[in-house]
């Protein structure tokens, strides 16, 4: 057993007072006496008793090493017990010579005094508990014949009837605990009659200390007197299976009985053992909790007892037989996790109500009969005899796992590595419940591939993203829902070694249903797919802009009715044969293209009309959240939801509800990088004193305040709408971006962009603060004072969305954007007055005026520079992704003009259609906007439709006008040489 350990006391100065120190005086006498008559007590019986045991025991090639080496123990604890004597002799002897030093060595150095006798008593008895004394009488019994007079010397009763063991037991005992009562005596005579202050405290606690000494050792002699019983009572081979030197009995079912069947129960100080016939079964105290269950049904008096993997139930004669078992169990188990015995060890008053047993204990274990742990050692925590908190668990086979447990099972965040072959592992990092995967995690596996998104039941369930090594033969990369391991619902699927993309649905890990298939070479074709080919109607799309509409079978074979539209106009109609690309037979009508028809029509036709609805296409990713909402924003949900373990979430979140309220957006936000679980305590941004503002002022701040809640909850990893996000902006390059990005898929990314920032202003109300709640109506996506998924989430969110966005609506419009940048480049040859002359804009409107330099020489000057600051306006459209700020832009351009003509007049004046247009196609073909298409077509689609009309779109007008008009090659020719 370790044994206590306490900081020595000996630097420290006692600061008595002149009562305290008189007496101390007259006591330091006779305690000086005391102690030369211990020290040389202990020097004898050191130099004449245990030296000639100790060369007994050496030179005796027989004894057994246990016995050798607690002997050994005793010699050096009996050395350092001389030591100190010796040290507390010279101690007193310099106070009794000298005025300076005044305390009493015993009151300097109680602890360390304390710790050596109980280093010299664990010595003993653990030489006691070996039989060491019986053992040693025999080895010596002739020598001590021969030196009678040295026992007697220790004036211990000699008579005929004491065996030899008994008196060299006493020698080593008595005298010594003897010692200790005397410092009892001594202390308690310098404590009678003072008066309780602080001054005195120091001789009461070393009085208590030294009783409680006493009471150590009495107590610790008596257990190894009856474990030293126990031991030669049982069986060879027994004793031989459960002996340890330092084991001691603490309660044996033969002297408080308790049923165990016919078996015996035996509690040691560091495990309880049930004995049936010649077996027995050991549990570790530090595994082991005990209940009192209550039997309502009967008046028996039962003892529960839990430990790894089983439970007993124990039943008693009466109440009182069940308090004391219940008290020794507890206490053993306490002082056997403390690592030290307390004082008393049982038996005081009110003594079974002193135990604090914890429930939540560390321990290491090796599992037996579980079926899933079987022969796996377990290292960390447990509750009530089950695997609860954090711990590492290895089986023999490699595997092994480290993470949280709850109720005996992997619940939580963990980490589990088993083998795939030699020196290949895989492993899985992901949430748990109830013993197995569940929620998000990320899959290393050892043949390359990775796996990131969420499972159920150990299998991939939900969304997901699966891709292999680069370095395999068929590289590849699925981004989409999963059931039961496999791939079922809607997905995007990357052949990386053909370059070839499918969009849409899969049933089994096959493509079923609707879906898109997307060429490196620029081929695609979308229909519906069975077993991985499609069949039935669909449409083939090649490279060179000709389009097919009809039947297929495998393989891209057409069969049946179709149309075959070419770039060029010319249409065949009609019933259609062979494979696509390989000489196409067709019986049908060739009909020629008509004026009306535009030859541009096969260039725009866009893909997704067929498949799955953009509102269902990644229903598994909203379901996922839902699940989330609906579990209650519990820790471990909200952590298996986001995808990583906060240790301290708990701790974090007391400390929260603790927190006073707020009074900043800031305030409110700046946790959300600390702590997952932060948001669910949002507090009120406007605080207690907030200002009051007119209304109109009110929903602009209160709009803002909105907006910045929103814009750092979306920054954030650690916010679910963070995740939510995060997931969103994957799954959309996932689709659109890449070895198949196509223009062809722009109208599905719009809707896509559109349908998650609905979506995402409809949930971001679970998470707001009150003050900010009134900003939504009743039904979350009604517009309400300009609030709504257009005004508030669309400017928060398309700028993750921007580059991929972007880059489709700039292929889309990639022919029309090459004609206005050639008309551009040729409206840049002319100088400012001679585009303005050509653009037909009235002179009167022309912010110039003329200077005469000299006679001969006359120069225009340019005031303003010819509209340089609606210019400088109109090119900061293309420095926002926002559509709102887009069309603020071209509304401060439109000022800009108007203000400039008025500048110019002298006077207001209001812009006609007329005067508008030139002016508008001036400045335009200055600000030099490249890909003004895409940006006029973003802006229509993801403006807020509330807006439409009015101003908005007669300035969006105005500039496809402008745009158009640029492109026109008969304008070019008509330009000025």
């Amino acid at each position: 057993m370790p044994f206590p350990k306490s900081a020595s006391n000996s630097k420290e100065v006692l600061n008595l007072g002149p009562e305290v120190k008189e007496k101390c005086q007259r006591e330091a006498a006779y305690l000086f006496k005391l102690e030369q008559s211990f020290k040389n007590s202990l020097s004898d019986l050191k130099a004449h008793v245990l030296q000639p045991l100790v060369k007994a025991e050496t030179s005796d090639q027989k004894t057994r090493l246990q016995l050798k080496e607690a002997l050994f123990v005793l010699e050096e604890s009996l050395e350092a017990l001389c030591n100190q004597s010796e040290e507390h002799c010279l101690h007193l002897k310099d106070t009794l010579d000298t005025l300076t030093r005044k305390e009493l060595y015993l009151l300097k150095n109680t602890q360390r005094v304390k710790e050596v006798y109980m280093q010299y008593f664990m010595a003993f008895t653990n030489y006691v508990v070996l039989c060491g004394f019986e053992h040693i009488a025999k080895q010596t019994s002739d020598y001590w014949k021969k030196n009678k007079k040295i026992l007697k010397g220790f004036h211990l009763d000699s008579a005929s009837n004491m065996s030899l063991s008994v008196s060299l037991h006493r020698v080593f005992h008595e005298p010594i605990r003897l010692q200790v009562q005397k410092y009892i005596d001594i202390l308690r005579k310098l404590s009678w009659g003072l008066k309780k202050n602080l001054e005195t405290k120091r001789i009461t606690d070393a009085l208590a200390t030294f009783i409680d000494l006493d009471k150590w050792i009495r107590q610790t002699v008596d257990v190894a007197t009856l474990t030293k019983t126990l031991w030669n009572s049982l069986g060879s081979k027994l004793t031989d299976l459960l002996f340890l030197p330092e084991r001691r009995l603490r309660e044996d079912s033969k002297n408080i009985p308790l049923s165990c069947g016919d078996g015996r129960l035996l509690l040691f100080d560091d495990s309880l053992v049930i004995i049936q016939g010649s077996e027995s079964n050991s549990y570790k105290l530090d595994k082991l909790w005990v209940e009192a269950p209550v039997d309502t049904s009967s008046e028996r008096n039962q003892l529960k007892i839990i430990v790894p993997e089983e439970e007993f139930i124990f039943n008693l004669k009466d109440s009182q037989d069940k308090i004391v078992w219940l008290w020794k169990l507890n206490e053993a188990i306490r002082q056997h996790l403390d690592g030290k015995l307390d004082f008393p060890l049982w038996g005081e008053e009110g003594a079974e109500n002193s135990y604090n047993v914890p429930a939540y204990r560390f321990a290491a274990y090796t599992f037996i009969n579980n079926p899933r742990f079987k022969d796996a050692v377990y290292e960390g925590d447990w509750y009530q005899g089950k695997l609860h908190g954090s711990g590492i668990m290895k089986w023999p086979d490699g595997r092994n796992y480290a993470g949280n447990y709850e109720g005996g099972q992997e619940h939580g965040f963990g980490v589990y590595v088993t083998p795939g072959g030699p020196e290949i592992f895989d492993c899985y990092k992901c949430h748990w419940k109830k013993g197995k995967m569940h929620g998000y995690g990320i899959c290393e596996y050892g043949n390359g591939m990775t796996y990131k998104g969420y499972f159920q039941g150990n299998q991939r369930h939900g969304f997901g993203i699966l891709h292999s090594s680069r370095l395999e033969n068929l590289p590849f990369k699925y981004v989409g829902h999963w059931e039961n391991d496999k791939k079922t619902g809607y997905g995007v699927f990357d052949d990386l070694d053909r370059g070839e993309r499918y969009i849409g649905t899969w049933l089994e890990d096959s493509k079923h249903g609707n879906g898109i298939v997307i060429t490196q070479s620029g081929l695609c074709y979308e229909g519906n797919f069975q077993n991985n080919k499609i069949v039935g109607p669909g449409i083939i799309l090649s490279e060179d802009d000709s389009a097919y509409e009809g039947e297929f079978t495998e393989d891209l074979v057409l069969t049946g009715k179709g149309k075959l539209t070419f770039n060029n106009g010319y249409i065949i109609e009609g019933l259609f044969s062979n494979k696509w690309g390989s000489g196409l037979r067709a019986n049908g009508i060739f009909s020629k293209p008509t004026k009306e028809l535009n030859p541009l029509i096969t260039s725009k036709l866009q893909l997704g009309s067929h498949i799955t609805p953009v509102k269902d296409r990644w229903k598994g990713i909203y379901d996922q959240f839902t699940d989330f909402l609906n579990s209650g924003s519990e820790e471990t949900s909200v952590e298996s939801f986001l995808g990583f373990y906060s240790k301290n979430s708990r701790e974090q979140r007391k400390n929260m509800k603790n927190r006073t309220t707020t009074t900043k957006m800031e305030t409110a936000m700046e946790h959300f990088t600390d702590d997952p679980l932060d948001f669910l305590t949002c507090d009120d941004p406007n605080g207690a004193t907030s200002e009051k503002l007119a209304p109109n002022q009110c929903n602009l701040a209160e709009r803002q305040q909105l907006k910045e809640y929103l814009s750092k909850a979306f920054e954030s990893s650690h916010h679910p709408l963070g995740k939510l996000l995060q997931t969103l902006i994957l799954v959309f390059q996932g689709t659109f971006s890449g070895i198949a990005m196509y223009k062809r898929l722009l109208s599905m990314a719009q809707q896509e962009v559109v349908s998650h920032a609905k979506k995402l202003f409809e949930l971001a109300r679970y998470f707001l603060p009150k003050s900010l709640e009134k900003e939504y109506s009743s039904t979350g996506d009604t517009i309400r004072n300009d609030v709504n998924a257009y005004t508030v989430t669309i400017p928060l969110i398309l700028p993750r969305f921007y580059p991929d966005l972007f880059m489709l609506y700039m292929l889309y419009h990639e022919a029309e954007d090459s004609l206005y940048w050639k008309g551009i480049l040729h409206l840049e040859l002319l100088s400012d007055t001679k585009l303005l002359d050509f653009l037909e804009v009235q002179k009167n409107l022309w912010p110039l005026q003329d200077l005469h330099l000299t006679n001969n020489q006359r120069i225009s000057i340019v005031k303003d520079v010819c509209f340089t600051s609606a210019i400088l306006c109109f090119q900061k459209i293309s420095t926002t992704a926002d559509p709102q700020d887009k069309l603020e832009t071209l509304m401060k351009t439109y000022r800009e003009i108007e203000s400039t003509v008025t500048r110019v007049l002298k006077r207001e004046y209001n812009l006609p259609m007329d005067d508008l247009l030139p002016l508008l196609v001036y400045v335009v073909s200055r600000a030099r906007i490249l890909h003004l298409g895409a940006e006029l077509h973003l802006i229509r689609d993801m403006m807020d439709p509330s807006t439409e009309g009015g101003m908005n779109d007669f300035l969006l007008t105005a500039l496809d006008s402008c745009y158009q008009h640029i492109q026109k090659e008969e304008m070019w020719s008509s330009l000025p040489k």
